[in-house]
């Protein structure tokens, strides 16, 4: 029994490989009708229309690269040890490497992957959840912003 199964799958495999080599035309298409699935997927997502959703991106996204370039352009003139922890009160316990500036843009990055992700999931069901967490994400990344500004331009 088992061979008499098995028999007519290797036929049909034997009947279908005549060797006919694919056209690359057909690959490009293969790819294209890909994207246009992974866009048509993304238009029909309601969030992605909601212009406080594009304001959080864009402000978050320009406000990390700002953070990440001042960084850049500063790291070298900065003291080796800053007083990023301003909160507390002993000097020694303000004070840090420099190296953990990059925290801040950490912070920010995390916030933004972790704001995206829970509004892409709960947009349609909690619009006041997500509409909190993008305003949330916008005021943190705001204010990790102007924390670095004031803390390299303090030097």
């Amino acid at each position: 029994m088992n061979k008499k199964k098995n028999s007519p799958k290797e036929e049909e495999i034997s009947q279908l490989d005549l060797g006919i080599k694919e056209p690359f035309k057909n690959k490009l298409f293969k790819i294209k009708r890909n994207i246009d699935y992974a866009i048509l997927r993304f238009e029909v997502k309601k969030f992605l229309k909601d212009p406080l959703v594009w304001a959080a991106f864009v402000i978050s996204i320009t406000l990390i690269l700002q953070q990440v370039l001042l960084i850049y352009r500063n790291i070298e003139t900065l003291p080796v040890y800053i007083p990023i922890f301003r909160y507390f009160i002993s000097i020694p316990k303000k004070l840090i490497e420099k190296e953990f500036i990059f925290i801040f843009p950490i912070i920010s990055v995390l916030s933004f992957v972790i704001s995206f992700i829970f509004t892409s999931r709960y947009y349609n069901s909690e619009k006041a959840l997500t509409k909190f967490l993008l305003f949330g994400l916008m005021l943190c990344t705001i204010s990790q912003t102007i924390i670095l500004i004031d803390l390299v331009k303090f030097f």
